[in-house]
């Protein structure tokens, strides 16, 4: 059976794309993904001195994860229209593994924020990056004004459009990861 892996790239407890990341994996079979918090995972900034002295347990850890995955489903909130530091800095060191980061696989960007945009400077660059990241862009999905737009108890988005958009995404990860 394939597997996805899913997380979100934020550091926040009360995290409105891991929110996202468990309504998105609702379109899944439970035994098709892994939902993982990266705070599980902390990692100390990245440095060459740090790498010298051997790879973090942590580092180590996650990039066992993203090896026996098939496909990755990623929100990531936008700070400053750029990904947060936490993503980044788990990103750089995934980088300094042997091969790329996404190792030829199906990535699906999602991002959720509280403004209009829904994050979608930050998806831009995310979509851009990824093939220099080895990843292969299955679907983007932004979720804008969050907080009119999610019924956090059901944990479900409220609008019809949105949710079709974002099982569309979803189904699009699914086949790419399917091919």
């Amino acid at each position: 059976m394939k597997k996805i892996l899913a997380f979100s790239g934020s550091s926040s407890s009360k995290s409105i794309n891991q929110k996202l990341v468990h309504a998105a994996v609702a379109h899944l079979d439970p035994e098709a993904v892994t939902v993982i918090d990266i705070r599980d995972y902390p990692l100390p900034i990245h440095s060459v001195d740090i790498e010298a002295q051997g790879m973090p347990e942590n580092a180590v850890r996650l990039r066992a994860l993203f090896s026996e995955h098939d496909g990755f489903l990623i929100s990531c909130p936008e700070n400053n229209s750029s990904i947060t530091a936490i993503l980044k800095n788990l990103l750089d060191w995934m980088s300094r593994f042997e091969g790329k980061i996404f190792q030829q696989k199906p990535v699906l960007w999602m991002s959720a924020a509280p403004g209009k945009n829904g994050g979608k400077t930050n998806l831009k660059h995310l979509a851009e990056l990824t093939p220099w990241w080895g990843g292969e862009l299955a679907a983007t999905f932004s979720l804008p004004h969050f907080h009119d737009s999610f019924d956090v108890d059901a944990g479900v988005l409220r609008e019809v459009e949105h949710r079709a958009e974002l099982a569309a995404a979803v189904k699009a990860l699914e086949a790419a990861v399917s091919k």
